[in-house]
């Protein structure tokens, strides 16, 4: 449709440049031709003022969205069970894009509770990540975050019920797909990268093949896709605190039983006013554990792989002159 409106304004330009008729014809197929471009573009993403986390206020269209790839995500700060588990993977998502994050590819987190989201709330939130300025959170007036959210096809009810769902959005070609931040981090970011009609025709097949398999470990052992997929946004083993704490060795600190009991049902220990979950969420105020919905054979693999993967590093530890190779 675009193409041939315009071949057609382009025709008449050619045909008759001298003549009043062709200037009229060119008025309204110029017309039409902006229209069927500005479908997806000024038009319809709203050019609203938003807030970003620094407190800078910008265009949402012109200043965030214009001429870029970005991936969108909707958060708000009090959100303590899914939210800070989509944004710790879209952090993950953002080392495994390394210097194109930020060049080629934009992060944008909206807040869908702008009354309470102030900027320096969002930046509080960006910080528990561990995440720089050129990622933006962004807050508004209630009415134009409404607008975004509506446009962009996040529209629930109530904040508990949001989607959570991250949209990939390219400016410049109009193309927009809905992912999600619970899949394997290596997918994401190929289906990220396949955005950019360049980097989409350099993917050979065998890479879009393979895209799904890589794995970080090569132990490949019960519960490591599953804490792959819902800790490590959050969790290392051996490589420090994240979001949360590093879980090398957790199960000499606490028992089977505890462990499972937290991994479950997270949010009923800190109800029963457990002092070890109390003491975690002391000292993880941002991101509170949340009920990932694990059973307790998830949760005994998880464990299991925990386990595993701390014996791994100690044994690499104590082995003099090892050349292991870690990320």
């Amino acid at each position: 449709m675009r193409i041939n409106v315009a071949s057609l304004a382009h025709f008449w330009r050619r045909a008759a440049a001298s003549s009043w008729l062709a200037a009229l014809v060119m008025f309204v197929f110029t017309g039409i031709t902006q229209a069927a471009e500005t479908r997806w573009k000024e038009g319809y993403i709203p050019n609203v003022p938003v807030v970003t986390q620094d407190g800078r206020t910008l265009l949402f269209y012109d200043d965030v969205m214009k001429g870029r790839i970005s991936i969108i995500s909707f958060i708000y700060t009090s959100c303590r069970d899914i939210c800070p588990v989509v944004t710790a993977r879209l952090s993950q998502l953002e080392d495994n894009l390394g210097d194109s994050a930020g060049r080629d590819y934009f992060f944008v987190s909206i807040s869908i509770d702008p009354l309470n989201d102030t900027p320096d709330k969002l930046k509080e939130y960006s910080k528990a990540f561990g995440i720089g300025s050129r990622w933006l959170f962004l807050t508004g007036k209630a009415q134009d975050i409404e607008l975004i959210r509506h446009r962009l096809g996040e529209r629930s009810r109530a904040l508990t019920e949001h989607r959570n769902e991250v949209l990939l959005f390219n400016d410049v070609t109009g193309e927009w797909e809905r992912n999600s931040a619970f899949g394997d981090i290596n997918v994401l970011a190929s289906a990220v990268r396949a955005m950019d009609p360049v980097q989409r025709a350099a993917l050979r097949p065998t890479e879009q093949a393979n895209a799904g398999t890589f794995v970080d470990d090569p132990l490949n052992l019960p519960g490591q896709a599953l804490f792959l997929k819902t800790c490590g946004g959050c969790h290392t083993i051996g490589r420090g605190n994240r979001v949360g704490p590093d879980l090398q060795g957790i199960s000499t600190r606490r028992s089977r039983d505890w462990l499972t009991a937290y991994i479950m049902k997270p949010e009923k220990m800190r109800a029963s006013k457990d002092p070890a979950a109390l003491a975690l969420a002391q000292k993880y105020p941002e991101v509170r554990m949340p009920n990932l919905g694990l059973s307790e054979f998830d949760s005994s693999d998880v464990i299991a792989y925990i386990e595993a993967m701390t014996y791994a590093r100690r044994a690499d530890e104590s082995t003099p002159h090892a050349h292991h190779h870690h990320h």
